[in-house]
This record gives C-alpha cells, sequence and structure tokens, in this order.
C-alpha cells in the first residue's frame, strides 16, 4: 500500500472516528476502501448501532480482506452456508419471555426504524449478512 494511500486512510479513519456517531453521514457515504472495494457508512449502519458502528470500522476492513482473499483463492464458501440457518431469520414472538429473544427484536424494530425496513424483513437480511460472514471467515479458517 502507498504512503499517501495510508495517510489517507489513517486521515479517515481520524476523521471519522472523532465523531460521535455516524447517524449524521449519509448510507452512501464512503468509511473506507479496500484494495478498491468500498465499505460504505450504510454497511456499517445495517449490522451494528448508529453509536458503536465505527467501533466496528477495522473489523469491517479485516473481514473485507478475508472475504477477498476467499475470492482470489476461489475457495467455495457454500459448504460452510448454514443450511438451518432460517431459524435467525425469523423474528422472536412479540410475548417472548426470552431476554435474548427480546433483544433481538429490540435491536430489529430499531434498526428497520432508521432503514425504512420492516422488523422482519430487516432481520431476513441480518441474518442473511451474518450466515455469509460467517462462511467466509470459516472458509479461510479452514484454508489455513
Amino acid at each position: 500500500m502507498s504512503k499517501s494511500l495510508k495517510f489517507s486512510f489513517v486521515l479517515l479513519l481520524i476523521l471519522l472516528t472523532g465523531c460521535n456517531g455516524i447517524s449524521k453521514y449519509d448510507d452512501n457515504e464512503t468509511a473506507a476502501i479496500v484494495k478498491g472495494q468500498e465499505i460504505t457508512i450504510g454497511d456499517l449502519r445495517f449490522l451494528y448501532p448508529d453509536d458503536t458502528a465505527l467501533d466496528y470500522l477495522d473489523w469491517a476492513i479485516k473481514f473485507e480482506l478475508v472475504k477477498q482473499e476467499v475470492e482470489d483463492k476461489a475457495l467455495d464458501i457454500t459448504d460452510n452456508l448454514e443450511a438451518d440457518g432460517d431459524w435467525f431469520t425469523k423474528l422472536p414472538p412479540k410475548n417472548t419471555k426470552d431476554e435474548g429473544g427480546k433483544q433481538i427484536r429490540q435491536y430489529a424494530q430499531s434498526q428497520a426504524k432508521k432503514l425504512d425496513m420492516k422488523p422482519e424483513e430487516c432481520q431476513r437480511e441480518y441474518a442473511k449478512r451474518m450466515n455469509e460472514q460467517n462462511a467466509y471467515l470459516i472458509t479461510y479458517l479452514e484454508s489455513k
């Protein structure tokens, strides 16, 4: 990576982390570029609450590097996609007594509101993205 690119990335990171949250940024704004692949504010906002999303930027960058390596090596992630992951795509019932279920429902509702989605739709997409992330990570680790 060239020095100017590293400097630009560090400057962007400092500017972003100096802010309290990402709610004032547009979803299409770039948070980082990893080997030509953008990570947008919207990518972070979808997976994490606004007040902590920037704390996960480093993780998002590392994950993107892993994903690109898996793709560069033409490794197949399909065996590591959770086939019975449907249970996580469904929101727990409104009247659930389970604390974890309550947290999942509350998170999906808050994310859906800010992303202009239905909570059920938000949970399905969240589960899909997490399943894919896990498959890339497992595939990467297996290849090592």
